[in-house]
């Protein structure tokens, strides 16, 4: 037993020793690493000393570049954002005339996109680009993939995920668009939103679709007038006979039935009110056939920033400073110096 337990404690110092020796050796490969790494900034630093006039030039004259560049040459780029919200489906009309206004934008036919938007050609070669896309967020999505599971079937349901669905969500789901335009100068077309507006606002077909909805709604708010003045007669009748002259009757309830038509009655009246109310907010949101939510700023974003006098600076230095360090090792080599053929014969 004496003999196995010392064997087993040499195997564990053995081991320990092992793991120590490797320990070791790893943290010396790290610090001669560090120590590498240290001696080559050292020598840049160095090099950047000695060479520091020639650097220094370098670097103005590339900051000159950049600030020649930035001056008379650098076109800017301006952005704004314009969010409408199209209402009795015409968002696709709207998706498909702005990419109609962007293929003669790239087509930089700015004639005969001053037919469609009715703005002078000089103002419009200033636009770089127009693009739409749908606002969204998470609670959007969720809702959106709510409708979904309601459509759908027990079975379906079951197989529908809303990691896969996010990406797959028709923009016409989405109620706001965000148009966003891209110009070389900082004032905005004052025309453009109006013009992009009335493209829709003036179609035949979205005019009789919201004449139509708007005639509807007048006649359902009438009706729920008249309903909620019958009840409303009613209710404050105080266990008087119901008696209705427009129909010549009059009838007698017990106290009782008296007090559950009321309760009845109160839950259709409110449920009424409630109606009157979404129909009154339908009249405001359906007055057009695209409402703008938020317009066009008069003057656009900076989009581009401008540090070309920073960059040239930097380019033009590390430049220098990487033919500064080639030259440098070219130096280092002798000029004796070759490299030696391996000898095959010992191998």
């Amino acid at each position: 037993m004496t003999e196995k337990n010392s064997k087993d404690e040499i195997d564990i110092l053995s081991l320990f020793s092992k793991l120590s020796k490797k320990t070791n050796s790893l943290l010396v490969l790290i610090i001669n690493t560090f120590i590498s790494i240290l001696n080559l900034i050292l020598s840049l630093l160095n090099m950047v000393k000695k060479n520091y006039l020639v650097l220094l030039i370098c670097t103005m004259i590339g900051a000159l570049t950049g600030y020649f560049y930035e001056k008379n040459l650098y076109v800017p780029q301006y952005q704004t954002t314009l969010t409408l919200s199209p209402n009795f489906g015409s968002t696709y009309h709207l998706y498909e005339n702005i990419k109609f206004y962007q293929s003669l934008i790239s087509q930089k036919d700015f004639e005969k996109l001053n037919v469609y938007l009715n703005i002078d050609s000089t103002e419009l070669k200033s636009i770089l680009s127009i693009s739409i896309k749908p606002y969204k967020n998470e609670s959007l999505n969720l809702k959106n993939f709510k409708k979904l599971l309601n459509t759908a079937d027990s079975v379906t349901a079951l197989t529908l995920s809303y990691d896969k669905f996010v990406d797959k969500i028709p923009f016409e789901s989405y109620s706001l668009h965000v148009l966003t335009l891209k110009t070389t100068k900082s004032e905005i077309p004052s025309q453009l939103e109006e013009s992009i507006v009335e493209s829709l606002e003036n179609n035949k077909y979205y005019l009789n679709v919201k004449n139509t909805y708007l005639e509807n709604l007048e006649i359902k708010k009438k009706y729920i007038g008249l309903e909620l003045q019958k009840i409303d007669t009613f209710l404050f009748a105080k266990n008087k006979p119901f008696n209705d002259k427009n129909l010549g009757t009059t009838i007698l309830f017990e106290k009782s039935q008296y007090q559950n038509i009321q309760l009845e009655l109160f839950d259709k009246y409110t449920s009424l009110r409630n109606e009157l109310i979404e129909i009154n907010y339908q009249f405001k949101n359906k007055q057009n056939v695209i409402n703008t939510i938020d317009s066009f700023e008069v003057l656009g974003e900076l989009n581009n920033k401008r540090r070309f006098k920073l960059y040239g600076a930097l380019i033009l230095f590390s430049i220098s400073l990487f033919l500064i360090t080639i030259n440098a090792i070219f130096k280092s080599i002798p000029d004796s110096f070759k490299l030696k053929k391996l000898d095959l014969s010992s191998y």
